[in-house]
């Protein structure tokens, strides 16, 4: 892997996941709740200019919203996933052709209300540098983080990965190795009730686009699955909202969005300049939970706001 500063890509704001199409194989028996802390640390990671030294914090507040859980039971889900990712590790090829294995997560903080992880510089390559050396694949976060069941993620990925496509065909063993199923998903029976049409039937609910799929056969069997991927119809009101939110200023921000911005902003690093020097992350967000209050400060950085992902409520006609 490259360290070459000039590759990242930031454009895009923080409602935006963005992920090199590798970094699904190593999500392969990650539990739901690990799956989604990388979900939520990939843009803080993207817009900070992160490296191995850069506390990613994420607090319990919004894991909770996002996938639509009680605050309590978030931060120990949180915890329990995060001592789990400080023992993973995975395996890339380096430019010498050799097998490196590294650890997701070098150091982990529980404090109150939130978790701090530090990730290793491959992981943060994984989720900063996009180019034609290494292809990715875009989403919202609002659309991922809303799925319950652990295969529901990973085929979304395949399906966003290939949705300009139009779909994708895989062999059986192919979809098992990609999604890192169990041996007892040797048996289709299992792998479709588990793995395919459960995860479907949730992503077609919940999602912004539609899979469906038929059994490739040799003779009379399965040898293999192949996916349609449909987007739906994106609504004109919405479109025509998101594209005035610029020329729009900010309301007053309730507690649950101060909660929810403050850390987004800290880590924000084109907001640094605007905050005060010689703080930690944290005092950065204590100062912000303020700020955040004051109607100039929220005009002042409007910008800041909407790149972090601030949208602005549905105005009643």
């Amino acid at each position: 892997m490259s360290n070459d500063v000039e590759l990242y890509e930031k454009k895009y704001p923080e409602k935006w996941i963005v992920m090199q199409n590798t970094i699904t194989q190593a999500f392969r028996e990650m539990s739901i709740d690990e799956k989604r802390i990388i979900i939520l640390a990939s843009p803080l990671v993207r817009i900070s200019n992160a490296t191995e030294k850069t506390p990613i914090d994420i607090t319990a507040s919004e894991f909770a919203k996002l996938s639509e859980i009680d605050t309590n039971s978030a931060y120990k889900q949180m915890k329990t996933a995060s001592r789990k990712l400080m023992k993973r590790t995975f395996i890339y090829e380096d430019k010498d052709g050799d097998d490196t294995e590294v650890q997701w997560v070098i150091r982990s903080k529980y404090a109150n209300g939130y978790i701090s992880m530090h990730f290793t510089d491959e992981v943060i390559y994984l989720l900063q540098v996009f180019n034609s050396f290494n292809p990715y694949t875009k989403y919202l976060k609002d659309d991922v983080l809303s799925l319950k069941l652990s295969y529901s993620i990973d085929l979304y990925h395949l399906a966003k990965k290939h949705e300009a496509m139009g779909g994708f065909s895989m062999t059986l063993d192919e979809y098992r190795q990609e999604l890192g199923t169990p041996k007892s998903y040797a048996r289709i029976n299992n792998l479709k009730e588990n793995a395919v049409d459960g995860p479907i039937k949730e992503i077609n609910g919940k999602t912004d686009i539609d899979i469906s799929y038929e059994n490739i056969k040799r003779g009379r069997t399965v040898v293999g699955l192949k996916f349609t991927v449909k987007a739906k119809p994106k609504s004109k009101g919405l479109e025509s909202l998101n594209q005035n939110d610029e020329s729009r200023e900010i309301p007053s921000l309730t507690i649950k969005q101060i909660d929810r911005f403050a850390p987004l902003l800290a880590n924000y690093s084109p907001f640094g300049s605007h905050a005060p020097s010689g703080k930690s992350t944290q005092e950065v967000i204590s100062w912000l939970h303020t700020q955040l209050r004051d109607e100039a400060f929220l005009k002042t950085h409007k910008k800041h706001l909407l790149a972090v992902g601030y949208t602005h409520p549905k105005q009643s006609s």
